[in-house]
């Protein structure tokens, strides 16, 4: 199955006012707190077009910064902030309907895409500084509209101040942002208790991700944060395994790394179950060391703490327990080797800075094992919302323990 990751987008537009959304206005303290630091220029930002499939994820995750902004994207529209002006007027041109897009965003300056060029003669040219983020033809206007005026684009690892602020703004979630992740990650729960119930040797991997992806229709989400990953046996040892169409053998274990999107907030909650309900001598005791290794680091999460931090203490685990052939830290030559924490927002690997980590911030630990002999892997990955004082677990509904499973596998 490959899913589109511009379907994560498409329910974006939904405005029932009765379920939790990003207030307008809200959306207007983004720009402003943007356009702070464009105080000697103007920023020129195009939306693209989103990629699909595992691979696209990190290239994606830049391009939702339209959405952010604007509440909206359609590919090809561009956002205008001219932050030299007293009252920082923001534009936005679109190949829309302009009063459908001006009704969404509540945007007063919404035009036809095709007065852009015309926009760019009589008002861009007089700037000092233009901020683009923008493809070849839209930047071909600007040069031709403001020959005088300097253009500064994203370096070749796509960074500049924008970019920079961007991510910082993202990284910290606001009460309505954590409304929305907290209604993704319940759907995720449930569909985790679902799984649980369902699976069984001789199933195809099909048919569990059908149980878990119809979870979340029932529980009112409206689209996947990535495609979902039902591995099972050697399977489970492809860090993103997302085919999804083989038999699960008998007596192995099936990795289940999935999230539900809600109005494009995603989450990313992961549990690894057996696929005859219980974990046989040698998958208990590394499953039991990389559920130990997350507490670590999970016992230590709160503002502040560094990634590199949540990594020892994970790490740490592995080593004491003498298991670190097949770790996710370890091991370089024969084991899947990844990273224990990531950011999670509008994108599964969302934007941010990975060093000490602020309140506010959402992320994941997710160690993992995975034995190539033996033919599976493990992972267990939570999510967490930082706070004050520590963390948050907000996949603390899907149960992790060996016990708890086999006990919901066996009923």
């Amino acid at each position: 199955m490959r899913l589109a990751l511009a379907l994560v987008l498409a329910p974006l537009f939904l405005q029932d006012e009765k379920l939790p959304s990003i207030a307008l206005s809200e959306y207007a303290e983004r720009r402003a707190s943007l356009a702070e630091k464009l105080s000697d220029g103007v920023l020129v930002m195009e939306a693209e077009k989103l990629g699909a499939g595992m691979n696209a994820i990190d290239a994606n995750t830049p391009k939702y910064d339209f959405h952010y902004l604007t509440g909206h994207h359609a590919a090809g529209d561009l956002l205008v902030i001219v932050a030299t002006e007293k009252d920082r007027p923001t534009f936005l041109f679109t190949t829309d309907d302009p009063a459908k897009v001006r009704e969404r965003t509540g945007l007063a300056n919404v035009l036809a895409r095709d007065k852009f060029d015309g926009f760019a003669k009589d008002v861009l040219a007089a700037a000092k500084t233009i901020y683009t983020r923008v493809r070849r033809e839209a930047k071909a206007s600007i040069e031709n509209g403001a020959p005088d005026s300097e253009l500064k684009g994203p370096d070749a690892r796509g960074r500049n101040a924008i970019a920079s602020e961007l991510a910082r703004l993202r990284m910290v979630k606001s009460p309505a942002e954590i409304r929305m992740m907290k209604k993704a990650a319940d759907a995720t729960n449930v569909a985790h208790l679902a799984a649980m119930r369902a699976c069984r040797g001789g199933m195809n991997e099909g048919e569990l991700q059908k149980v878990i992806e119809d979870t979340f229709k029932k529980e009112h989400c409206d689209g996947l944060g990535f495609p979902s990953i039902v591995g099972s046996g050697k399977n489970g040892t492809i860090l993103h395994y997302d085919t999804n169409n083989q038999e699960m053998p008998k007596g192995t274990l099936v990795v289940c790394d999935i999230g539900a999107s809600y109005r494009g907030y995603v989450t990313d909650i992961t549990r690894t179950l057996p696929t005859d309900g219980v974990y046989g001598e040698d998958q208990k005791k590394a499953y039991q060391c990389v559920l130990d290794a997350q507490k670590a680091a999970e016992k230590i999460l709160k503002p502040g703490v560094s990634f590199q931090e949540l990594e020892a203490e994970a790490a740490a685990v592995f080593k004491e327990r003498e298991l670190t052939k097949w770790s996710y830290a370890h091991a370089r030559d024969f084991s899947v080797r990844h990273g224990l924490s990531h950011y999670v927002g509008m994108a599964v690997h969302d934007s941010g800075t990975y060093g000490k980590i602020p309140e506010g911030a959402v992320i994941t630990i997710e160690p993992g094992y995975y034995d190539k002999d033996a033919g599976w892997g493990i992972r267990i990955e939570d999510i967490y919302l930082v706070t004050k004082d520590g963390c948050e677990r907000l996949s603390a509904a899907a149960p992790r323990e060996v016990e708890e499973i086999e006990k919901i596998m066996k009923r």
